[in-house]
């Protein structure tokens, strides 16, 4: 066994001391539920087994609630950005943060890190690395246990008396799984859709693909590429089509400067992720709008990465007007320049819509979004985040219309499309943990005050003595009675 190996060992005793120290796992306590048929219903199932998933995951059976599966449409070790499309070569996150740990010291990456090539090793990390914070997440579903579903896709969810009934498929084979409460842990893309400028809507392609697909960088060398737009996705896609030998990349990004601050660094302490959800509508929309207008920074090292290139040429106030077909590239104009590519990559992000998750197509329409508050709608500076779904407090779904879907507030988005309803607690590593823990916190208390007549009758029910009548000798009068 190697000193890596002795160390994850000793981590992962330490790790079960502190979860016996604190009762983990404890009871469950939910009442258990059937369908009419008689089929057992899970009171859970979390759709998604990245980090959100996961964190929702543990987070669900410490409060108790253990009737829950957690599926995961890719195979073991491919869930999530990470091994996909997060093409950076670092996390943006400081090493630091506590990530999904849930409270628990021995749990963080830093724990685990060190556990692995000692104190020094950590002081000499810079930024994490992406496949090496992947392998962190790997070891975190491992040596707590978390059962994950891989390879199972969850195809549509309907409405039942029960709740819910959802499809879920395993290659040729289909099961409908009866359930209580979904948490959709599905990623930046999950209650979204690839943001495409208009001019390039008819060439998408393989000549033209969105940075979150599987792009096969090999096929660009001695290429000419445009990269569109500077956020640090696009940064990352231009610095791996540049390393992929491409002749030269064009980023042509719509702003007129390079932003070089990133404001929402500023919001990593408790006041802002508590405080957010209560402030009022328009000023969460205010602050969001701010940010988004400012526009991000790409991270340093990202830049960097791209500039070692000689062949890398920057167009500011670019902004997409046409494209053409011109034999075997694509000539992009903008309202200065015009440039042709052989391949295009969009690193623009992806834009919220409650209609795009086709697990969802069944009532997405019913689903409330800001676009449906009428004291919104005037304010053009608000822009897409009115499309935002309109979430509770426990991130469920809302009706657009009262009493056309109860059912909805039985599903709880735990994705970035909860943003302007929770800040960013349910997508990036910083406030992971607090979003699990609010998220769990509130599931629970439903799931107790829907079955609080039962819970009631366990009450009335329970009689398990502290006396049994013998320890005061000369008293005859008990309650209950002897």
């Amino acid at each position: 066994m190697s000193e890596c190996q002795i160390g994850l060992e000793q981590l992962s005793k330490r790790i079960k001391h502190d979860l016996e120290m604190l009762q983990y796992p404890p009871a469950d306590w939910v009442i258990p539920r059937n369908t009419k048929e008689g089929r057992p219903v899970l009171d859970v199932a979390v759709i998604g087994g990245g980090m959100c998933g996961l964190v929702a995951t543990f987070a669900l059976l410490r409060a108790g609630i253990s009737n829950i599966r957690t599926f995961d449409t890719n195979e073991e070790g491919r869930e999530g950005p990470w091994p996909k499309y997060a093409r950076m070569e670092t996390l943006r996150s400081p090493k630091t943060l506590a990530g999904p740990a849930l409270g628990l010291p021995n749990l963080t990456f830093q724990a685990w890190y060190e556990a692995q090539w000692g104190l020094n090793a950590w002081g000499e990390l810079g930024r994490i690395p992406t496949q090496t914070w992947m392998e962190y997440l790997i070891w975190y579903r491992k040596v707590l246990n978390l059962n994950i579903e891989n390879g199972k896709y969850v195809e549509a969810v309907d409405a039942a008396e029960h709740g819910f009934n959802i499809t879920v498929k395993d290659g040729s084979t289909e099961d409908i799984v009866p359930v209580r409460k979904i948490i959709l842990a599905t990623g930046r893309e999950g209650m979204a859709e690839p943001r495409i400028p208009a001019p390039l809507q008819d060439f998408l392609g393989l000549q033209c693909q969105h940075s979150s697909e599987d792009i096969n960088f090999d096929s660009l060398d001695g290429k000419e590429v445009a990269v569109i737009g500077i956020s640090a996705s696009a940064i990352d896609n231009a610095a791996a089509a540049l390393e992929a030998g491409a002749s030269s990349v064009h980023i042509l990004c719509r702003a007129p400067a390079v932003p070089r601050v990133n404001k929402m660094k500023s919001t990593v302490y408790a006041g802002f992720t508590n405080g957010f959800p209560r402030l009022s509508l328009e000023e969460r929309m205010n602050l969001l709008s701010y940010v988004f207008n400012y526009r991000v920074a790409p991270p340093q090292n990202s830049v960097q990465r791209v500039w070692k290139h000689k062949n890398v040429k920057l167009h500011l106030d670019a902004e997409l007007v046409e494209v053409k077909k011109e034999k075997e590239k694509l000539l992009l104009l903008t309202n200065h320049h015009g440039i042709e590519a052989e391949h295009v990559i969009l690193g623009t992000g992806f834009k919220i819509n409650v209609n795009a998750p086709r697990l969802l197509k069944s009532f997405a329409k019913k689903i409330k979004t800001f676009r449906d508050s009428k004291s919104l709608t005037h304010n053009k500076n608000f822009g897409e985040f009115l499309d935002f779904p309109d979430l509770g407090l426990d991130f469920e779904l809302q009706e657009k219309v009262i009493g056309k879907a109860p059912y909805l507030k039985n599903i709880h988005e735990f994705t970035f499309a909860a943003t302007v309803s929770h800040g960013n607690v349910s997508g990036d590593i910083p406030a992971i943990s607090d979003g699990a823990d609010r998220l769990v916190k509130g599931i629970t208390a439903s799931i107790f005050k829907e079955d609080f007549p039962e819970h009631l009758c366990n009450l009335y029910s329970y009689e398990e003595p502290e006396l049994f009548g013998d320890e005061i000798p000369e008293n005859k009068r008990w309650w209950p009675e002897l």
